[in-house]
């Protein structure tokens, strides 16, 4: 299993540590809705899912490639770029800025994230996923890694700062910019979501998603490329034929092969639901098992192989 699979951990972990959720990922009913529903058509109108965001990932591509040339075709452990790629285009959007690779504030970023990924990719956090009671009496990495989620989260504030003695109320650069303008909209509602607490949450939830799950994608991709010839042959060949269906279908199955997220998000149904004889209660916490859907059968049929099709 990938690191990603820490992701479950850390949803859980949070959830027994935190007084209350905000943000997108920890956040259930109306407030998850607004939170999900602004989200995503903010990040569309900054070009999420369209053509207009290639460029910024085109650009953020031509980086990479020009710091792994650096190493002139010696071994080397590509993970940390491959984190700073999709790091990079995230901020893009959200801090309307990226940054060299060699930036110290983006390496201590960077740092805090992947400390955290090891962290909680440690026994001992599972155990406290197991034990929460332990996280109060015993030390451990689980207070080192709620100091980088404080770290990160006073990161963000300060950027958020930054924008505010900026902000052009008619003319959004980026994310940030337009949930402070949803902000200044709704002073007078008491009971509005949109605080600056929110946002902060909702920019670490966004940075928390979105890079480890496409730097791995990444990594183990450029793994099974190099341990399967024939695929990248026609990967290259329709490339080269201006890109077709066979890469995305690559894309897919690389994610389907390295189980990119075992364990899924919490779900919590409204009603119960009974389901191959299994009953699922009324608002009981539950997490998708992945691997019995897209490993299973595949395996059973194809063996340890990539079948992109």
């Amino acid at each position: 299993c990938s690191n990603v699979c820490c992701v479950f951990f850390f949803l859980i972990f949070i959830v027994d540590s935190a007084p209350f959720h905000l943000g997108i990922l920890l956040t259930t009913g109306n407030r998850w809705k607004v939170m999900r529903c602004f989200s995503v058509m903010t990040l569309q109108d900054f070009g999420m899912g369209k053509r207009s965001i290639e460029d910024r990932i085109q650009e953020e591509a031509r980086c990479l490639v020009q710091e792994l040339r650096k190493t002139n075709s010696l071994p080397c452990d590509p993970t940390f770029l491959l984190g700073c790629a999709p790091c990079n285009v995230i901020c893009s959007v959200i801090f309307h800025n990226r940054f060299d690779y060699k930036d110290q504030h983006f390496l201590y970023f960077m740092g805090k994230f992947n400390e955290n990924v090891k962290i909680l990719s440690s026994p001992w956090i599972q155990i406290c996923n197991n034990f929460p009671v332990l996280i109060d009496y015993f030390p451990g990495s689980h207070k080192k890694l709620l100091k980088n989620i404080a770290d990160v989260k006073q990161y963000v504030l300060e950027k958020v700062q930054e924008h505010q003695e900026s902000l052009d109320m008619d003319n959004p650069r980026d994310f940030i910019d337009c949930f402070l303008i949803k902000m200044n909209k709704e002073k007078g509602n008491q009971q509005t979501e949109f605080t600056t607490e929110a946002l902060i949450n909702i920019v670490t939830d966004l940075f928390g998603a979105g890079t480890e799950t496409t730097s791995t994608t990444l990594r183990y991709g450029l793994l099974l490329l190099l341990k399967h010839p024939e695929v990248t042959a026609k990967v290259q060949e329709e490339i080269d034929q201006v890109i077709g269906r066979h890469r995305k279908a690559v894309l897919h199955e690389i994610q389907r092969y390295i189980d990119l997220i075992p364990i899924n998000l919490p779900r919590a149904v409204t009603c119960d639901i009974k389901f191959r004889n299994y009953l699922i209660p009324k608002v009981r916490l539950f997490c998708p098992h992945c691997p019995s859907v897209l490993l299973k059968f595949l395996y059973s049929q194809y063996g340890f192989n990539l079948q992109p099709k």
